[in-house]
């Protein structure tokens, strides 16, 4: 009997969206392993049966490579560097479950500035090379806000080779952004990420973005753009993941996966497989003239242009959900130093 992963397996590429490498082993093989802060700190948290740290040795070796490269540079503190060496190592251990990229999100504390966030990139994909020297540098790919400076960053880093992923997108305009800035991957959120804080909470416009990942992905074969691809994220529940099986990549969380795996597609009378494809394959699926003109003031780098029409974008809520989505990942990161600072204090 097939089960509802092994159909969407059928139909796209499909990545874990979690640092748990028994999850990654249980469901796997998957083809990437995403993460960013919020999924850093619920692993780094978890407690053995005895209340310790299951990470306890992983923190305390994170802190101890941090300390050591502290004193050589001085684009990070102590706490940032732990933060990043933490977030890598725990997707190391995933690696052997997955066939493709480990991606890591920058700072999100950088998000607005491009300087920092190529230093801040740059880091962590060095990070890799030093605790893993064996693991290719085509397997690594660094996951940055969708800000118009995280975009420029991007440009920056795809041209040293570095491979990029523009997430937090909830707007076409970060998208013609991203492909321009030669992205290897846009993450559009089908939900906002309030959903995953707040209990309860339902995004009204998930319908809207369930449709944009649609035409993201239409808008790139349309165009032929580069060698962009769409990675939907933040689903909630499986007719959202099984509403945009089509999609060339998804990435899902452990929860759905369960879920997914444990659901025989004989009987399932969900959402439609793979609807959102079959809506956005007709005419339109966005305004011609909106889009020539980004594409037109991305073409010219026109700064202005494009933080105006981004600003305008899905009546004005892309912007503030991208707003959102950085106040609760810095919030996050903020979490993860403190770990780094009482494990430095307890002597991990």
């Amino acid at each position: 009997m097939t089960s509802l992963l092994d159909e969407l397996r059928g139909l796209s590429s499909v990545a874990c969206d979690t640092l748990d490498a028994e999850v990654a082993s249980r469901f796997g093989p998957f083809v990437d392993c995403t993460s960013n802060q919020a999924i850093a700190y619920n692993e780094l948290s978890k407690l053995d049966s005895d209340g310790k740290l299951v990470y306890q040795q992983l923190i305390h070796e994170s802190i101890e490579v941090a300390h050591w490269m502290f004193a050589k540079q001085s684009d990070a503190t102590l706490e940032e560097l732990a933060v990043e060496l933490m977030m890598v190592n725990l997707a190391l251990l995933i690696a052997p479950h997955i066939t493709g990229r480990l991606h890591i999100q920058t700072n999100p504390k950088l998000a607005y500035s491009t300087a920092k966030t190529i230093k801040n990139a740059e880091r962590v994909h060095s990070h890799f090379t030093h605790l893993s020297p064996s693991l290719s540098p085509s397997r690594i790919c660094i996951k940055i806000p969708s800000t118009h400076e995280g975009l420029l960053a991007c440009r920056h880093l795809e041209a040293k080779g570095i491979t990029t992923l523009a997430t937090t997108l909830f707007s076409l305009e970060q998208a013609i952004l991203a492909s321009a800035s030669s992205c290897r991957y846009v993450a559009p959120y089908v939900n906002e990420l309030k959903v995953h804080f707040e209990q309860g909470y339902v995004d009204p416009d998930r319908d809207n973005s369930l449709f944009l990942c649609g035409v993201m992905q239409e808008y790139f074969r349309r165009r032929g753009v580069g060698r962009t691809e769409v990675m939907a994220a933040s689903f909630v529940t499986v007719e959202e993941v099984m509403q945009l099986a089509g999609v060339r990549n998804l990435t899902v969380s452990p929860g759905l996966l369960e879920v997914l795996a444990g659901t025989k597609v004989e009987g399932w009378t969900g959402a439609t497989v793979g609807m959102v494809g079959r809506w956005v394959g007709g005419e339109g699926g966005w305004d011609e003239g909106r889009v020539r003109e980004v594409e037109r003031v991305v073409r010219e780098g026109d700064e202005g242009g494009w933080r105006m029409a981004f600003m305008r974008a899905e009546g004005g809520r892309a912007e503030g959900k991208l707003v959102q989505a950085l106040n609760l990942f810095v919030g996050v990161q903020e979490g993860l130093e403190e770990v780094v600072r009482r494990g430095v204090k307890q002597g991990l």
